[in-house]
């Protein structure tokens, strides 16, 4: 938010106050504001502020959670919450991915530092939510940490979701590329691709180094009409998932 002085005198000064929203910042920063006026030496000026902002409380690493891989192979991942200003304590944990992690507390220092340990327990698909931390500090009585998981099976599909197509005007067709791989290493085959063949071809390709394929989309605007998209999905079976399939999202563009 700026304020500031429209109207300067020959001569004159004038002012211009900079306020810098940091809620949700911690460590450095750094923000600009350009400045126009009918200056002909000078019609324009970028001003910088930089700063290190000291959070109440204090989220390390990063107040972000990711799982991606095997359920068997992911490691529970622990978030440091802590601040010196003041005593505090964690009074509650709201889990909004129940049955999909698990959330612990543990004390590293009663009244200055906490440890939340959070636990993928999903065998396998996609999630994505948030887990609270409510405290007795009065400047933070929430505190959430997002969380996001991708658990695979046997086989893991990257990415999950492509767009495919011409996305600007004068540009070459785009296709996709996806790698179907082993989170085992071992040997498997792919047995089904299900699609809409009047917006895609895929071809595909053995990896050369690791058990896996790799797939291209190729897309067939014909059917997509110009400036505008279709969503379709790829469905990826295989023989080293029974009864269990893989779906892409699709996006075909053509503008």
């Amino acid at each position: 938010m700026a304020r500031f002085d429209r109207v300067i005198p020959p001569g004159g000064e004038g002012k211009i106050t900079l306020k810098v929203n940091v809620a949700g910042y911690q460590g450095k920063i750094a923000k600009g504001a350009t400045v126009y006026c009918d200056d002909p030496q000078t019609p324009r000026l970028r001003l910088s502020v930089s700063a290190r902002v000291v959070p109440y409380v204090t989220v390390r690493p990063t107040d972000s959670v990711f799982f991606r891989g095997p359920a068997k192979t992911l490691k529970p991942v622990v978030v440091e919450l802590e601040s010196r200003k003041r005593q505090w304590r964690i009074t509650g944990i709201d889990n909004g991915l129940q049955g999909k992690v698990d959330a612990a507390v543990q004390t590293v220092e009663e009244g200055r530092a906490y440890r939340l340990v959070v636990t993928n327990v999903a065998e396998q698909g996609e999630y994505s939510g948030v887990i609270i931390c409510r405290t007795d500090h009065p400047q933070r009585p929430q505190i959430p940490i997002r969380v996001r998981g991708i658990i695979e099976g046997a086989v893991g599909v990257r990415p999950t979701s492509v767009v495919v197509g011409r996305l600007r005007a004068g540009l070459p067709v785009r296709p996709g590329r996806l790698l179907v791989v082993s989170n085992l290493n071992s040997p498997f085959a792919i047995t089904g691709l299900d699609y809409d063949r009047s917006l895609l071809e895929v071809v595909q390709s053995p990896l050369p180094d690791r058990p896996g394929y790799r797939l291209e989309l190729r897309p067939l605007l014909a059917s997509v009409d110009r400036g505008t998209q279709k969503h379709t999905t790829l469905t990826i079976k295989t023989d080293a998932e029974s009864g269990d399939h893989h779906v892409v999202n699709v996006f075909v563009v053509n503008r």
